[in-house]
């Protein structure tokens, strides 16, 4: 008999799987009161046979699909970041264009508002700030395109400074920070004669040759005189700062706070004539420290 089952017992396992559904799905066919006591324990037996079963089907199925499900979540994300980083460089290249909108704006309108000068735009392509040597930028323009030795450069701002040397497509501007760099400047309020000389780095200036009897204040606003045959009148050079009057002495001491920002410079305009004609004459020499 254990033999013959042995020999058979591949049949006897597929009769099994294919009967005992059957008598399930039979069983469970029928209303319970018209079941069978083989109905009834054929339900007990593989019920719990059933709910193993479902129980594995339902949490493989269930781990599929959370597994295709994350796959698909992680590329999303991957796909959200790398289109996050993208939108963060357009942003940042927008606002990179708008400041640079913004500060060509502001230097248009102020071609504009001096129709009678003539003005070069020129671009920052080289800075060299040393505080034993020259405060100097490197302009994008030179003799080529018109700029000469002496000419005034400014931004929307205020004055920067002048332009120190000149080649053929660039030039150099020696800021009014440098301490080789004196302009002749106005009280804006007391209208009080005054030099702004550069202390050789890009922080404050002094103010030099400001008599004691003058009228100034800190956070007087400075602009050029006019009268030092480089710069035209009435740009803006600085601000007043940290007043100081001596008991004794014909002069009275402050610091300038420049106008413009030496250290951001990136496009600026040099002023190739100016209103008053007569000033281009003396305009290739340096200017002197007395200005008043």
């Amino acid at each position: 008999m254990l033999a013959l089952l042995k020999r058979h017992r591949e049949l006897l396992l597929v009769a099994v799987l294919l009967v005992l559904p059957l008598g399930v799905f039979f069983a469970e066919a029928k209303r319970p009161a018209d079941r069978s006591g083989l109905d009834r324990v054929v339900l007990a037996v593989t019920r719990p046979i059933e709910k193993v079963v479902g129980w594995a089907v339902t949490g493989t199925l269930r781990a599929w699909s959370n597994y295709v499900a994350l796959r698909g979540a992680q590329a999303r994300a991957a796909a959200l970041s790398r289109e996050v980083d993208r939108l963060e460089m357009e942003r940042q290249d927008l606002l990179q264009a708008r400041a640079e909108n913004e500060r060509l704006a502001a230097l248009l309108d102020l071609t504009r508002a001096s129709p009678d000068r003539t003005f070069l735009g020129a671009r920052v392509i080289g800075v060299r700030m040393d505080p034993k040597g020259l405060q100097l930028v490197t302009l994008d323009r030179g003799s080529d395109g018109g700029v000469r030795k002496m000419m005034p450069v400014l931004t929307a701002q205020g004055v920067v400074g002048r332009v120190h040397s000149v080649q053929g497509g660039t030039s150099d501007v020696l800021l009014l920070v440098d301490r080789n760099s004196s302009i002749a400047v106005r009280v804006e309020r007391s209208r009080a004669r005054a030099n702004v000389r550069g202390l050789g780095d890009p922080g404050p200036c002094r103010l030099d040759y400001a008599l004691r009897a003058d009228d100034l204040i800190e956070g007087d606003e400075l602009v050029t005189s006019g009268t030092d045959g480089v710069f035209p009148r009435g740009l803006p050079v600085g601000k007043v700062a940290r007043l100081r009057r001596t008991t004794y002495g014909l002069y009275q001491n402050a610091d300038v706070l420049p106008a413009v920002d030496v250290t951001k410079l990136e496009e600026v305009l040099v002023l190739a004539s100016s209103v008053r004609p007569a000033q281009a004459a003396p305009a290739a020499q340096a200017p002197t420290q007395g200005g008043r």
